[in-house]
């Protein structure tokens, strides 16, 4: 019994020591997967990141690759030359030009102009050509006034700009009559390619106001619509005056 008695504690010992061996690996074994989930989130997160770099960077070189590209139509659309002339006096009236046939469908007709040379103005003519790309429209030369200086700013080829939409401007139900036309008689017309709009009374919203006739430069594709007025059973039907595309 004594030999058991002894044994008894060195037994319990051994048990007790199992015990906190046991607890310690597993302990030692939540430890690791701990850590192992760490690195895993982090892991996760770090891809994360480069994810959402590689977006930002994709999204940044498709921005400013569309940003290129407007710049580059834009850089089209106003590449014109400089000056080409410079006089104290003004031009002298254009010249109505008689077109010859077109060579071809395909030319395009550039108006003729005042140049300057030797200390006066000099008529230089129109003429077909053919656009240097397709879709390019001719944009005409013009004098212009700047600082008390006449400025000549050559025509140039341009890129066409996109049609727009057409959208006619929108009825107004007026309860109020229109006055009578009143009579105009037109100015001198600037020169070729232009058409007389007659004026005509305008609702602003509260009262008739006369808008006075004017000289319009022709459109290429588009067609001036006037103003209209038309009368209702109870109201009149104003519609301003517009640009539609031909039909």
């Amino acid at each position: 019994m004594k030999t058991l008695a002894g044994i008894t504690p060195i037994l319990a010992s051994a048990f007790l020591w199992l015990g906190s061996s046991g607890s310690a690996r597993a302990d030692h074994e939540d430890d690791r997967r701990d850590r192992q989930e760490q690195r895993r989130v982090e892991h996760e997160d770090r891809r994360d990141e480069r994810e959402m770099g590689r977006e930002d960077r994709d999204e940044r070189r498709d921005v400013g690759h569309e940003r290129r590209e407007m710049d580059h139509e834009r850089r089209e659309m106003d590449h014109r030359p400089g000056p080409l002339y410079r006089a104290r006096m003004a031009p002298p009236p254009m010249r109505a030009e008689v077109r010859p046939m077109a060579p071809s469908p395909r030319h395009v007709w550039v108006g003729g102009y005042w140049g300057f040379e030797g200390g006066r103005h000099a008529w230089v003519g129109g003429r077909w050509e053919l656009p240097p790309q397709p879709g390019r429209v001719w944009v005409e030369g013009r004098w212009g006034n700047e600082g008390g200086e006449w400025v000549f700013s050559p025509g140039y080829w341009a890129a066409a700009a996109p049609a727009p939409v057409y959208a006619p401007p929108a009825e107004i139900s007026v309860t109020v009559a229109p006055p009578p036309p009143r009579g105009e008689v037109p100015p001198p017309q600037p020169g070729p390619g232009y058409f007389w709009v007659a004026g005509n009374w305008h609702w602003d919203g509260r009262q008739n106001v006369w808008m006075r006739g004017h000289w319009e430069v022709e459109r290429t594709g588009m067609i001036w619509v006037p103003a209209q007025w038309d009368r209702g059973p109870r109201h009149w039907r104003y519609r301003p005056g517009h640009w539609r595309p031909v039909r």
